[in-house]
Parts: structure tokens; C-alpha cells; sequence
């Protein structure tokens, strides 16, 4: 879903605007899989709750004892990573919203989602659904990408840059081959420029689904959490398994493996209404979020066009408005 025309060569991107990379980079070896390992029994992490800054610079921290070393943490401090009373990070495609008004959102539940915490993908030339929801912009191409920063195709008001790379997507063979190193090239030139990284690299980089039905296994060992390391949100494309026991495993285990890599990224896992042309139901989603919102920071919530070309919104409306409720 890459947005802007095709790309000139990286070379002849680069040279015009010398914020956006050199003309000839050094080569950057292939990052290797993180040590860590996928763990089908998990505890729950420690993982503190990330920087919600909007910018790359936060502001100090009131200054807290140190706590000395080997000290146990009390536990208060044992807390998940997103409390059931907290509102989740909630990521749309602009079209999701549009659905969604049009099929009668309430609004209360359009108030919900129209808010600075959330993440609303609008492409340059259209105004945002919501007032108050953070524009973001998504490219299945790091080329494009540079492309569209080089010549100035970035909304003034975009904040964030998801860049989905899958093969599905149209991701070039180049950026396929070479997942992670693309994955850290996109980080370095959105950090340049003052735009923050939403990594949503796609399981079918690690391969076909296995017969299993266990994908995010697989995306472990092929090294493609690494995108986390470099990122401020990894978003994890499990919404095939989503309402599954599956699903609540692999959620505990990215969180877990998440923060060692990277503690101040938050993580987002997919939902869909129709997971590639599925139909879903608002029972799975809001399993879905009930299994895993004590772990995540967030949902990538999409409402794609199934096989009968449409959307689904009043399955959104119904697992949003119990999200709604419940963090009321």
C-alpha cells in the first residue's frame, strides 16, 4: 500500500537532498536474529510501560532513587505493559474510519478513536478523518519512501512512517532479499528527518505459513523481530490466528522478546475484520484484545475488502464499542 509513484534509483534520490541518505552508503552488514528465542511457555515479562513521547527527544524524568542492585522489584511494579484501565494505541487506514462513519459509528466511539494517541494512515493529498488522530502515511518501498522525502511528498503534519514491507505488498526484490537491513535503512532516514518508524514487516518474509499455523515461530527464527531493534513501533501481523490461543501466545512472547531488544518501542499487534478475505467476527477481535491487552501497547486494526468487496465496519463498530466500554 506504498503511496507515491515510482522511484528513481537511490543514487539520484539521495543526491538531491543530502538529509536523506549519501550517495553511496556504507554497506551495513545483515543484522543476525536476536539470541533470544521463541518460548512457547512465557512468563510474564517485566517490561515497563514505553515512552509515550510524540518526539525523539523526551523530556527528563523527575529524578527517582535508584533502586540497588539485585534488589527485587515490588510488586507494583510488576505491572503490565498495558493496563486494562489505559486506553490502547490504535492504528487505521483512513478508508477504516470512513467505513465506519458511514456505517453509523456512534459518537462516543468516534471520540475514541479521534485521539492524538492514535494512528490514523491519510495519504498527502486528503484531509485526515479525525481532527485530533496522529497522520501517519504508509510505503511498501524504503526507494518510494526516499523518493517522497527527497522531493517533499511527506504531509507537514505527518508524524510516522509505516513501512510495510511484505511480499504481498509489492515491496521490491532488492528490499526482499534483504529484510533487516532495510528495516534499519528506513529507521536512520526517518530519524533524520524527524518522522518516527513504524516497522510492520510481514511474516511471508520468513516464508510460507507453516502447516502448523504457528507463522510468528517461523518470523522469530528468520531474525525478523530484529526490525524492532531500530523501530518506535513493531507491529506483528498475526491477525490470522487472531480470537486463538495461538494468538495470545504469540502476543506474550513478541512483548517479552520485544523489550530485550528494544524496551522504548511499543508493540502493536493486527486485527482484521476479514484476515486475507476470512470473514471474522467481533466475538474473535474482542478475544483477541482481551487475551493480549495486558502485553501490548496497541492494534493495527484493519478493515480490508473481503471477497465479496466489502469491508466489514459494523464488525469494527461492534469489537470497538466493547473496547469503548471497557476502558470507560
Amino acid at each position: 500500500m506504498g503511496q507515491g509513484g515510482s522511484a528513481p534509483s537511490i543514487a539520484r534520490v539521495v543526491a538531491s537532498d543530502t538529509r536523506v541518505a549519501r550517495a553511496n552508503p556504507k554497506p551495513v552488514s545483515k543484522a543476525s536474529a536476536p539470541s533470544a528465542v521463541y518460548q512457547p511457555k512465557w512468563a510474564p515479562s517485566r517490561t515497563h510501560v514505553p515512552q509515550h513521547s510524540r518526539r525523539h527527544n523526551p523530556a527528563p524524568k523527575a529524578h527517582r532513587p535508584a533502586r540497588p542492585r539485585g534488589a527485587s522489584r515490588p510488586r507494583s511494579e510488576l505491572a503490565q505493559v498495558h493496563p486494562q484501565s489505559q486506553r490502547p494505541t490504535l492504528m487505521l487506514l483512513d478508508h477504516a474510519v470512513l467505513d465506519m462513519q458511514a456505517a453509523g459509528a456512534s459518537r462516543a466511539l468516534l471520540d475514541f478513536v479521534n485521539q492524538p494517541r492514535n494512528l490514523v494512515s491519510t495519504p498527502r493529498a486528503r484531509e485526515k478523518p479525525l481532527k485530533n488522530a496522529t497522520r501517519v502515511q504508509v510505503y511498501s518501498s524504503y526507494a518510494a519512501l526516499a523518493h517522497a522525502i527527497a522531493y517533499h511528498h511527506i504531509a507537514a503534519d505527518t508524524k510516522a512512517i509505516v513501512y510495510d514491507n511484505e511480499r504481498s505488498t509489492g515491496t521490491p526484490a532488492a528490499e526482499l532479499a534483504d529484510p533487516v537491513r532495510y528495516c534499519q535503512l528506513t529507521a536512520q532516514l526517518l530519524h533524520r528527518n524527524g518522522l518516527k518508524y513504524i516497522a510492520s514487516p510481514g511474516f511471508d518474509l520468513s516464508g510460507p505459513r507453516p502447516a502448523n499455523g504457528e507463522w510468528y515461530r517461523q518470523f522469530v527464527r528468520a531474525g525478523l523481530m530484529t526490525c524492532g531493534r531500530y523501530a518506535d513501533y513493531l507491529d506483528v501481523q498475526d491477525q490470522l490466528v487472531q480470537g486463538t490461543s495461538i494468538y495470545a501466545k504469540d502476543a506474550q512472547a513478541a512483548a517479552k522478546l520485544l523489550h530485550q531488544i528494544n524496551p522504548r518501542a511499543k508493540l502493536l499487534m493486527g486485527l482484521s475484520t476479514s484476515p486475507s478475505g476470512r470473514l471474522s467476527t467481533a466475538g474473535q477481535l474482542w478475544r483477541a484484545y482481551q487475551d493480549t491487552s495486558r502485553v501490548v501497547n496497541g492494534y493495527w486494526l484493519n478493515l480490508p475488502h473481503n471477497v465479496s468487496g466489502h469491508s466489514l465496519p459494523s464488525l469494527a463498530i461492534q469489537f470497538l464499542q466493547k473496547v469503548v466500554t471497557k476502558t470507560r
